[in-house]
């Protein structure tokens, strides 16, 4: 037993796998807290999405035809917050709360932490990445969104192995194109078929942080697909 709960599951990350994995969850009657660093972010892409849409999915169900960008995070936002068991909100978590060799929930930089027996870091590439814009490097997982170090300083105590990946978003629309440097979970730490970081009890890995790369389209499949997993 673990205590008190704030969820039945705890995401943290808000892009395409953590909400749709989020949104699913929350359709089987879960109660599910979906923890994003940016409220501003959600469901934001910043390349094109391709088509086809998986189906059944949030991306489906807000991705109309021509809709993208902010209009599709709004949109997406705007339908998670509508459920009555998902609590999205905007906090930063530093490091896993355990029981043993069980994660119970996180700790956060604002001060209160959150508990659940099942937790899942869909952590896109935000794990000790480096962004880089022209001659400018910035410790950012994407263009203009900080990357804060203490969860993955924490992940490297608890003994957990990464490996390097890179990434490059083209210039588009005004905004300037980049590339990313950022970790994801070895390969070895993690068990595809379960989205089990093996390590711990009660921790999941879902989307870029432990797959490495995919279209928007394929994470949001990964995410309902965990939510049938659970």
């Amino acid at each position: 037993m673990i205590g008190p709960v704030d969820y039945d599951v705890l995401i943290i990350g808000a892009g395409f796998a953590g909400s749709e994995a989020t949104y699913a969850l929350a359709k089987k009657g879960l109660k599910v807290g979906l923890m994003t660093q940016s409220l501003d972010t959600v469901f934001l892409p910043f390349t094109p999405i391709a088509r086809p849409f998986p189906p059944g999915s949030l991306l489906e169900e807000v991705g109309e035809a021509g809709l993208k960008g902010w209009a599709l995070h709004s949109r997406a936002k705007y339908q998670l917050e509508a459920q009555s068991n998902i609590h999205l909100y905007q906090s930063s978590a530093t490091r896993l709360i355990l029981e043993g060799s069980t994660v119970v929930g996180v700790e956060t930089w604002e001060g209160p932490s959150k508990r659940a027996p099942k937790t899942v870091l869909a952590l896109g590439s935000f794990l000790d990445p480096k962004l880089y814009i022209g001659s400018v490097a910035e410790e950012a997982g994407r263009l203009s969104e900080v990357a804060y170090p203490d969860l993955y300083q924490g992940l490297l105590e608890l003994g957990f192995a990464f490996e390097a990946r890179e990434a490059g978003v083209s210039a588009q629309g005004g905004t300037p194109g980049y590339r990313v440097e950022y970790k994801t979970f070895g390969q070895a730490e993690w068990e595809r078929e379960t989205f089990r970081l093996k390590r711990l009890e009660g921790l999941y890995g879902l989307g870029l942080c432990v797959s490495g790369q995919g279209t928007y389209a394929q994470m949001a499949e990964e995410g309902m697909r965990l939510a049938a997993v659970l």
